[in-house]
């Protein structure tokens, strides 16, 4: 065997290898779903309209519903959290992620922020003493209220743009509310806690949503009431046979033995009239 002959060999082979990949490709190419084939990692989640509005010219639209419904959106109560929290607890935290900056005690000394003596119930820059942003001073005269604290703790750059206070926040809520009642305790001027929302506050939407499905579900019954009548008025009850046999002609329904006969069953008889 020649070199001519493993060259055939070799030859024989990369076509054999060229051709299933040529298949492969072809194979992607037909029968993909008209994104390019491969991998659709990343890609945001077709629906189902959406992928039968890719794929026919005609379609009849489907209703796209939750597979579990709509759960009910939680209510953030801040006077409810406020009315259940540790001014302790609010003191250990401030100490340990805030005294770094500030001081709250009654004449204390500024440090990187403000003295926080009597904050709540204050206003915005409320310390003559202290050199603030221009953000912040920006917004001198807004009061302190509990509820504008509490965004201020969870993020400040977020509540005034531009601020220098470089401070990631308190995420948790119980813990912002702490310190709250903490800044509280000492804030001779404090206004009273807000009072927790209603009990039926957060049933709201709810509710809302239940007299929907009501409603729908009303509506729903109508229809098929409407249909059960529909069907009840048309239905009619076969009549009783009586086991009686009569011989009649097919032809012309007559007595006659002639043509072809046929046995019919006779409807029964009124009550009161007698058989002859």
């Amino acid at each position: 065997m020649g070199d001519l002959f493993w060259n055939k060999v070799f030859g024989a082979l990369l076509a054999v290898a060229l051709g299933v990949m040529g298949l492969r490709v072809l194979s992607d190419t037909v029968f993909s779903s008209g994104h390019g084939g491969g991998d659709h990692h990343g890609e945001e989640e077709m629906t189902l309209n959406d992928w039968a509005h890719s794929r026919f010219a005609y379609y009849t639209e489907i209703a796209e519903t939750g597979g579990g419904g709509s759960e009910p959106e939680e209510v953030y109560d801040l006077g409810a959290l406020l009315a259940s929290a540790d001014a302790a607890s609010g003191e250990r935290a401030f100490k340990a992620k805030c005294s770094t900056c500030h001081t709250i005690d009654q004449g204390g000394a500024n440090g990187t922020g403000p003295n926080l003596y009597g904050v709540v119930g204050a206003t915005h820059a409320h310390s003559a003493s202290f050199g603030y942003s221009s953000a912040m001073q920006a917004t001198a005269g807004e009061p302190w209220t509990y509820e504008n604290l509490d965004h201020w703790l969870e993020n400040p750059s977020a509540y005034i743009r531009g601020t220098s206070m470089a401070f990631a926040g308190l995420r948790r809520d119980d813990e912002r509310a702490d310190v709250l009642a903490y800044l509280a305790a000492n804030s001779p001027s404090a206004p009273a806690f807000p009072e927790p929302l209603p009990e039926d506050a957060g049933d709201e939407a709810a509710e809302g949503e239940t007299e929907e499905a009501s409603a729908e579900a009303g509506e729903s019954g109508a229809v098929d009431a409407a249909v059960t009548t529909t069907e009840e008025e048309i239905t009619t009850e076969p009549a009783e046979a009586t086991g009686v046999i009569e011989t009649v002609d097919m032809i012309d329904d007559t007595d006659q033995p002639e043509g072809n006969e046929g046995e019919v069953e006779l409807a029964p008889a009124p009550a009161d009239v007698e058989e002859e």
